[in-house]
């Protein structure tokens, strides 16, 4: 564990519903600037379509203040436009499919990975067989594509209550392992898996060489400290795995956006500064 810091990014988006788990809305730039200034390392930009982004501002913004990308949202291409990658209509397959190359070609110049979760779509288990066989040809046709432009691909572990397959970390680990992709990894959020885990540490033991990004929210979604969730439990899991990646906050910015955003990062900080003093008193 000695010399061990986890790397936190906050979430950002020009424009999302008042309900979304996201920190900060508005002008990208504004948001990379705020971030920087409360200590984050990066920040997890969520965006309808790959083109609204100015990338060289973007880019600018970043070196100026010394911060990354961490990773690309792309839920809203689902939630607002509905395309995901079970969809049984083929040409809504194949827009879906456009949509997310063109993520993956702005995640090359942005030097970041992308987040596949919503657009993942729901299953009719009356035609199981046929929604995971086109699920499974496009992931094929996106990780190839991913692989060429090296992009890493985070498939994020939902809820049964948003998404209804690929729920638990094993489950997505079983279907990562039949794709063997070096660019392909899971999202573990600590949101859903308080409702999918048995044990939220073991598992993140158990399949760490799976993960590739994660996001922190408590129990109730609110930032962490305000639920019931471990967060020292995870982050040792986290210290245990060895990962390297970033923590993204997607969680409510609740009570406002700056508050939420201070109270769960130095929540998370105490914690990491509790975990090295102990270990120092160890050694």
């Amino acid at each position: 564990m000695a010399g061990f810091a986890l790397k936190y990014s906050s979430t950002a988006a020009i424009r999302a519903p008042g309900t979304s788990p996201i920190l900060f809305k508005g002008d990208l730039c504004s948001s990379i600037i705020k971030s920087k200034n409360y200590g984050f390392d990066a920040v997890e930009i969520h965006i309808r379509r790959p083109d609204e982004i100015e990338i060289d501002k973007i880019n600018e913004y970043c070196f100026k203040n010394n911060i990354t990308i961490s990773t690309i949202g792309t839920g809203m291409s689902y939630v607002i436009d509905r395309l995901s990658l079970t969809d049984l209509n083929w040409q809504k397959r194949k827009m879906a499919i456009e949509r997310l190359k063109g993520y993956i070609d702005l995640a090359e110049k942005l030097n970041s990975g992308v987040i596949i979760g919503s657009m993942r779509g729901k299953i009719d288990f009356d035609n199981y067989n046929k929604h995971l066989s086109v699920y499974r040809e496009n992931i094929l046709e996106l990780t190839d594509y991913a692989e060429y432009k090296d992009v890493p691909i985070y498939l994020e572990t939902i809820n049964r209550y948003e998404v209804n397959f690929h729920n638990t970390i094993e489950e997505m680990a079983d279907f990562l392992s039949s794709i063997n992709s070096s660019r392909l990894k899971i999202l573990i959020d600590t949101f859903h898996m308080n409702i999918e885990e048995a044990d939220m540490e073991e598992s993140i033991k158990k399949y760490g060489n799976y993960v590739g990004h994660v996001h922190f929210a408590d129990s109730n979604r609110r930032y962490p400290g305000k639920g019931h969730i471990s967060f020292r439990g995870i982050i040792n899991a986290l210290i245990e795995i060895g990962y390297e990646g970033y923590i993204a906050f997607e969680y409510l910015p609740y009570p406002d956006p700056d508050t939420a955003a201070k109270k769960g990062l130095d929540y998370l900080l105490a914690i990491e500064k509790s975990i090295a003093a102990k270990e120092n008193l160890l050694l």
